[in-house]
């Protein structure tokens, strides 16, 4: 074949193309964003499995009718693989709204988080980078705090033997025992550690139930 008769040839095809109604295009295009849907591949898919969870408890507080504050365990769902700092950070984020609207309090305000815990036996260090979430006054509101954090570790976390806490708080870079206020029994002295029974004051288990007078 001539050269004379390829480019005549060519010329024809392109011209029959034409009249088909076929656009020529002079660079290559995407010829699926023309289609519908259910012409298409499906798009490939990755589903990740959601996180596994578990369900702990930690106290929060109710005025009983006689204005006494008793402590209350409620549930807080974590990450499965969540530690004891997350379990006692859940303790200063006090109730949710729905746990208000049911009259569970909490005295702690903002400023105190649990930057570590230490358990030697059974005693637990926990360790605050301040105080200034607890109430600052000597006050029931003050030892009530206290008793919601120390009964959590000591009462309601599962998987550790706790029978004692010590509180440390950062101060000028390092971590200084404190003296930890409570509501019932002798002070421990400075930097000794308390269990759940120096707050039997607050303790619904720990109260005369009536009828057991006399």
């Amino acid at each position: 074949m001539t050269a004379g008769v390829r480019i005549a040839s060519a010329a024809l095809a392109a011209a029959l193309l034409a009249g088909c109604g076929i656009p020529l295009d002079a660079e290559p295009r995407d010829l699926s964003a023309g289609l519908s849907d259910v012409l298409l591949p499906p798009a490939s898919t990755t589903t990740e499995a959601p996180a596994p969870t578990e369900l702990v408890q930690i106290y929060l507080a109710r005025a009983t009718i006689d204005d006494r504050m008793l402590l209350e365990a409620v549930s807080r769902e974590i990450s499965a693989d969540g530690s004891v700092n997350v379990i006692l950070d859940r303790v200063f984020a006090g109730p949710t709204p729905s746990e208000q609207e049911a009259e569970l309090i909490s005295p702690f305000a903002e400023g105190s988080t649990v930057i570590g815990t230490v358990l030697t036996g059974t005693l637990l260090e926990i360790h605050l980078d301040s105080l200034d979430g607890f109430p600052q006054d000597d006050s029931t509101s003050n030892r009530l705090a206290y008793a919601m954090l120390v009964c959590t570790a000591s009462e309601l976390i599962i998987g550790a033997e706790i029978d004692s806490v010590r509180i440390l708080v950062t101060r000028d870079g390092e971590l200084e025992p404190i003296n930890i206020p409570v509501s019932d029994g002798d002070p421990p002295s400075e930097g000794e550690p308390v269990d759940c029974g120096s707050y039997a004051s607050f303790d619904p288990l720990m109260q005369e139930q009536p009828g057991e007078a006399g």
